[in-house]
């Protein structure tokens, strides 16, 4: 274990990775991929940072409708959940932006520091448009932690305006704000569950781009093409048929979550916390903790992280892998708190790990693997 732990600290030191994650290609409007504030989960959904962290910039990246545009995110502490693309040609104040669909990347910490293509719609109009990519983070499920990012593009095309059926939206109103509230998200946590995506259907019967993840019909569908929502709550300002507050939708309440988590505050160890949960009903030790979360260095936790809690999990008789399909991706605290992301590897078939694989790209449900850390 401990030669684990010193190879997995030096592959830590090597990508030198902080925070939790972002899209570094296309550029986005910060201008440059390295590590700030960005990396961090926007403030909550209301926020118009969930919307684009930055106003315009002049960075900007050519393409082509019709053609393959490359994407490329890079994440420091690799959390499980699901990726999505939207295009918007409005450049006026970021609160009035309004978005549509064009593509879903299912699992997209599978495909972590890859380039990953997708195809942008024929008909997008030429001209400066703003794409923006999203990540609603479920490793605290039911809570959830959103990432977005915003690049500008310069579009080549024949066409000159959009299709009249294309339906745009403030972005804030098609997500749930937990996975409690409206159509929620998929429990990762609980691998026998539907792993459906969570979102808007895809704009103008888009094809490919695994659109048919959050068709109109859908288990995680918020909002039909031309149609009123399907319980997203969002916290923004209602345009278009948005969910409006999450508290308000059906399902909505006080999280409660399959497993046990807890969050650092000062003062918080391994051992402490192990004590208190212990004495609370759920018998565990820090050693449990710190090889179940795939923590690194187990007397140096920073406080906001958050672990699940060993045998916490429902009945959790028949290990890891039998209640917890997934775990928290691993995050490494090397130094005075940089965190970076433990690599994993995609095993099929392989029981009693907590892991949580590559999506499949077909039909409304994708299946998630068991992994083993390397």
């Amino acid at each position: 274990m401990k030669i684990l732990f010193s190879i997995v600290n030096l592959l830590a030191l090597w990508h030198c990775a902080n925070g939790h994650g972002r899209l570094i290609s296309p550029t986005t409007r910060n201008g440059h991929t390295g590590y700030e504030s960005q990396d961090d989960p926007v403030p909550n959904l209301s926020s118009t940072q969930f919307i684009c962290r930055n106003a315009n910039s002049a960075a900007s990246t050519a393409a082509t409708a019709g053609q393959p545009l490359a994407l490329r995110w890079r994440f420091g502490a690799a959390h499980v959940g699901d990726c999505s693309v939207y295009i918007s040609y409005d450049s006026g104040a970021v609160a009035d932006m309004k978005f549509f669909k064009i593509a879903n990347l299912p699992d997209c910490r599978s495909q972590n520091n890859e380039d990953v293509e997708i195809t942008l719609p024929s008909w997008l109009p030429a001209g400066t448009a703003t794409m923006r990519w999203d990540w609603p983070a479920l490793h605290v499920y039911p809570r959830v932690e959103f990432y977005s990012q915003c690049s500008t593009l310069e579009i080549s095309s024949s066409a000159s305006s959009l299709p009249s059926d294309v339906t745009m939206y403030d972005v804030r109103d098609v997500y749930p704000q937990s996975g409690n509230a409206g159509v929620g998200y998929r429990n990762p946590f609980n691998p026998s569950s539907e792993q459906y995506m969570t979102g808007p259907a895809c704009a103008a019967g888009v094809a490919g781009n695994n659109c048919e993840l959050t068709a109109a019909g859908t288990t995680g569908n918020t909002l039909e093409v031309g149609g009123s929502t399907g319980g997203g709550g969002g916290g923004g300002e209602s345009t278009g048929g948005g969910g409006g507050d999450g508290s308000s939708v059906p399902g909505a309440g006080e999280p409660t979550s399959l497993c046990q988590i807890v969050t650092v505050e000062a003062g918080d160890t391994l051992a402490s916390i192990a004590n208190d949960f212990t004495a609370k009903g759920y018998p565990t030790t820090w050693q449990e903790i710190c090889e179940y979360n795939g923590i690194v260095d187990c007397d140096n936790i920073e406080v906001g992280e958050t672990y699940v809690i060993p045998n916490s999990c429902g009945n959790d008789e028949g290990g890891l892998g039998d209640k917890v399909g997934v775990l928290v991706g691993a995050v490494a605290v090397v130094g005075v708190g940089v965190m970076a992301a433990v690599g994993w590897k995609v095993k099929q078939g392989m029981s009693g790990s907590a892991g949580g694989g590559k999506a499949g790209k077909g039909g409304k449900a994708f299946n998630f693997k068991m992994q083993e850390m390397i």
